[in-house]
């Protein structure tokens, strides 16, 4: 039953992150606005700072299996607007198509807590990290084979193929998920806020889960400003064509899947906590380095080192979050780390973007790193907890 999830998993990721490639390349391609394409992509991924907070009372409320499967259906009706936008070109094209990618995100916003929470279906507490590094693993996984997937396919068959490929790796994914585990202790049905507030109330109690949370957004600085400023710096500081910026970009998601692999045979034999902090330090100092050099090779050495850093830290903070979160508050947590890697990603993009239109991207790049480098450090001044946080019994 593990295999099948994790199958049904990563049909889901690869296709909707080809949706969100779809959301950007398709308005650029399509209606030549760059705005447009700005306005798709935060519809598809910043919707979450609002219905998160929905999705992840609903999860504890009525299980993670059945909020993931009525909301996956939104992914689909999402892909259907999109096609339809496609294929019929008029006065209400952009309105079909900026609906489609908020239906999108919306279906991020449940379905992305509601697997996290559904991974303790399939094992023990102690189990519980392997299986969701391995999990975290296929997300990266997904994110890095999804535009390849994406360019082949609308090469070949052009945006109606990638939409109907979309729309049929959901269903299968659905269709996957119909025999899976649904053991599930219903909490009292409350208000959205009293039941928000009796899970913060039950954080105080558990104060490395919210340590995590704060490691968890210093990490995500990160994230947006790679793929906002990055192609700038591959152009404008290195001189690289379009195909060689796509190559260097795509340093990103391998170095990221290998930090995955990292974490997996390394979780019992670092300390954990210490591990977090200290990378978190080096990835800053890491991105900080790639603003000032203009050597592709040591560039190119300096993204895989700050990358593969950050899949480490993902990967074990993800871990460490199913650990030592309990049951009745899983999906709420979770909810919070969604909202988190992808409202986090998407601001610190837009501010990175900014700093480098405004001054350079370079400076950009330091801010960021000494950003992170800061945070990192306050953090590990006060997360006590997280600082002595060694490792995960087995």
């Amino acid at each position: 039953m593990l295999i099948v999830f994790y199958l049904s998993c990563f049909l889901a990721f690869v296709a909707g992150h080809m949706l969100n490639y779809t959301a950007i390349l398709f308005s650029l391609s399509s209606f030549d606005s760059p705005s447009l394409a700005g306005l798709a992509y935060g519809l598809c991924f910043g919707t979450p700072i609002i219905f998160g907070w929905i999705a992840g009372a609903y999860i504890d409320r009525y299980s993670a299996k059945k909020v993931l499967l009525i909301a996956q259906n939104l992914f689909i009706v999402g892909a259907l607007g999109m096609w339809w936008a496609v294929e019929n070109k008029g006065d209400y094209e952009i309105s079909v198509f900026l609906f489609s990618s908020f239906l999108i995100g919306i279906a991020w916003a449940f379905v992305a807590p509601a697997r996290m929470a559904s991974i303790a279906q399939y094992a023990s507490t102690e189990k519980l990290p392997q299986l969701t590094i391995i999990f975290n693993l296929l997300v990266m996984l997904g994110f890095g084979l999804a535009p390849i997937l994406l360019t082949q396919i609308q090469e070949y068959f052009a945006w109606q193929g990638v939409l109907e490929m979309c729309v049929f790796m959901f269903l299968l994914s659905s269709v996957l998920l119909f025999n899976a585990p649904n053991v599930h202790k219903r909490i009292s049905h409350d208000r959205l806020i009293k039941e928000w507030t009796s899970c913060f109330e039950k954080l105080k109690t558990i104060p490395i889960v919210p340590q995590l949370l704060l490691a968890a957004i210093v990490v995500y600085l990160m994230m947006g400003p790679m793929q906002v400023v990055l192609p700038q710096v591959a152009e404008g500081l290195l001189k690289l064509n379009s195909i060689d910026t796509g190559r260097y970009l795509g340093l990103i998601a391998l170095s990221l899947i290998l930090g995955g692999v990292i974490a997996i045979k390394f979780k019992e034999k670092v300390p954990v906590g210490p591990t977090i902090l200290w990378l978190l330090i080096f990835s800053g100092v890491a991105i900080g380095f790639i603003g000032n050099i203009n050597s592709i090779v040591m560039s190119c050495l300096a993204l895989i080192a700050g990358t593969t850093m950050a899949g480490i830290i993902v990967s074990f903070i993800v871990a460490a979050l199913q650990y030592h979160t309990p049951t009745e508050i899983k999906g709420r947590v979770m909810s919070i780390y969604t909202i988190i890697s992808q409202v986090i990603s998407a601001i610190a993009g837009l501010l990175a973007g900014v700093i480098a239109e405004g001054i350079s991207p370079s400076m950009s790049l330091y801010i960021i790193g000494a950003l992170i480098i800061l945070f990192t450090l306050l953090i590990g001044i006060k997360a006590t907890h997280l600082r002595n946080f060694r490792g995960f019994k087995s």
